[in-house]
């Protein structure tokens, strides 16, 4: 009876040893640094809840498991960053878009952002959801925002974004939640094979 129970136990064992593990720590490690680095160049409320962002070492929790609004997908890169009425103010110039290319959710309403949203936001190419509405974005729409193909929502209101709305958001036949309203833009909707569930662009 020793010996069967050894035999299972053995097994057991190296099934356990064999079995593939994600290791969130090594995997979003390149990520979370540049986040870090991109955290630095904010200015952030002494209450942010952003102040779980803390440098990785070997005592530190994964950013996986314990940054606030970090989720990872199951290889542990990040793939939803939600920073949501978070006390921070700065710009995009720092944020890490080629890194974070596994990123769907972009959500950061409800804060004092400003400066231009950069080109860059392309880089983001499976993006299906972008929230920067109630901040102080300036300058235009920048039209690389055309090339993320499945965007679904894009919600850029409550800014002080002006110029036409750019001719590639029609390029965008996924997007079904387009709200523009509150910034000084002009102009018309290009056309678009969207079916739009929700549309409020109140232009000036």
């Amino acid at each position: 009876m020793s010996s069967i129970f050894l035999l299972i136990f053995s097994l057991a064992l190296l099934i356990i040893t064999l079995s593939p593990i994600p290791n969130f720590a090594s995997a979003s490690l390149e990520e979370a640094n540049a986040l870090l680095k991109w955290k630095a160049s904010l200015q952030i409320q002494n209450n942010s809840l952003v102040s779980s962002w803390l440098p990785m070492n070997s005592t530190t929790p994964a950013p996986c498991t314990s940054w606030f609004g970090v989720v990872c997908n199951d290889d542990g890169s990040i793939h939803r960053l939600n920073l949501t009425s978070s006390g921070l103010n700065g710009t995009l110039q720092e944020f890490p878009f080629s890194l974070l290319h596994n990123l769907t959710h972009f959500e950061l309403s409800v804060n004092t952002f400003f400066g231009p949203i950069p080109p860059e936001i392309q880089l983001l190419s499976k993006l299906v959801y972008l929230d920067f509405s109630a901040n102080r974005f300036s300058g235009v729409i920048p039209p690389e925002i055309g090339k993320l193909a499945g965007l679904k929502t894009l919600h850029l209101f409550e800014n002080n974004l002006t110029g036409s709305i750019p001719q590639e958001i029609g390029q965008l036949t996924s997007l079904y939640e387009l709200a523009l309203y509150d910034n000084s833009l002009q102009g018309v909707l290009p056309p678009s094979k969207a079916k739009f569930e929700k549309l409020d662009l109140s232009l000036s």
